[in-house]
């Protein structure tokens, strides 16, 4: 008993040190790879301590009670917890706690239960079968009945191909909300030219409830620059684009969009406003800004004299028109 609530205690007091030994992340990973693992296991060790701890309690009030009847003067003979039966005199606790697990005779009296059977001087015993393979047998009649009427009767059981299609079902939920979230990864930094038509109508939605009043819908500008020609404010790459729809241009007039824009809608629509470039508008406003050259499909950036452009006009003329980007 002794060695066992050392034992214990050692456990108790380890397992706490084993977890605070580990960053905050990785216990948090372990946690919910093992979590059920860890919940069983905290669950038998509470209940070795509960029953040890009882057992101990049992054993003081066993002594204090004791001690009270013989002040008192009140012989009793002490009782065993296991009574011997017949032929189990001066056996140990543990003998007779097996005997009784497993229904045996004692050796005295094994001429009862002896059958007719003897083979080269062994005689064959007709001993009940033992308690705990009846009880558990019992209990797997029982098991059989409840899983039957759950699972063929009641219908409210998944069989093995239905929780296959399940768990490929909430994979698949997994997985989308997985990519989903990647979408707020997407910074200046990272970001690519998204050309999913998916991503490239969400992006046309977004600029005509948000962009267009200032930039036109056609991208040709207004009180904004003009998309559809090769000169730039702040930038005519991709990184460029959203890095000023993210922050946008509080001297000129634009605000910053990170507020209201998550960085998958900010994406979007800076590749909508990327693929404008080539477009034929309506009223083109006047080019702006440096001129960006795309090359291939990639984005490179060009410092050319923006006073080679017989249509380029100053930008910093333009500050009291408010222009954006």
């Amino acid at each position: 008993m002794t060695k066992l609530k050392y034992i214990l205690i050692t456990l108790i007091v380890a397992l706490p040190g084993l977890s605070f030994g580990q960053e905050a992340a990785e216990q948090q990973s372990f946690f919910e790879q093992y979590k059920i693992e860890i919940i069983l296991g905290m669950t038998v060790i509470i209940s070795i301590v509960a029953v040890s701890a009882m057992y101990v309690l049992l054993m003081a009030l066993k002594v204090v009670l004791k001690l009270k009847r013989a002040e008192m003067g009140i012989e009793e003979e002490e009782k065993e917890l296991i009574p011997a039966i017949e032929g189990e005199e001066g056996v140990g606790f543990w003998r007779k706690f097996w005997n009784r697990l497993n229904d045996s005779v004692p050796v005295a009296k094994e001429h009862e239960v002896a059958t007719d059977h003897e083979y080269d001087g062994i005689r064959e015993l007709d001993n009940r079968l033992p308690p705990w393979w009846l009880y558990g047998f019992y209990a797997s009649i029982l098991f059989g009945v409840i899983y039957l009427i759950n699972y063929e009767v009641l219908g409210t059981g998944q069989h093995q191909d239905e929780e296959f299609q399940a768990e490929m079902m909430q994979a698949e939920e997994d997985v989308k909300v997985y990519l989903a979230s990647l979408g707020d990864l997407i910074d200046e930094s990272n970001v690519t030219l998204a050309t999913e038509t998916a991503d490239i109508n969400a992006g046309k939605a977004i600029y005509d409830a948000n962009c267009s009043v200032c930039h036109a819908a056609d991208g040709g500008g207004g009180v904004g620059p003009n998309f559809t020609d090769k000169y730039w404010l702040h930038g005519g790459d991709m990184p460029s684009i959203f890095k000023t729809i993210k922050y946008g241009v509080p001297s000129k007039g634009m605000i910053a969009w990170e507020a209201q824009l998550s960085p998958k809608k900010m994406q979007q629509v800076a590749s909508y406003i990327y693929a404008m470039e080539g477009n034929t508008a309506v009223d083109p406003k006047e080019p702006q800004g440096e001129l960006f050259e795309r090359n291939d499909g990639e984005e490179e950036s060009e410092d050319a004299d923006p006073e080679s452009n017989p249509d380029y006009v100053d930008d910093e003329a333009e500050l009291e028109e408010g222009e954006c980007c």
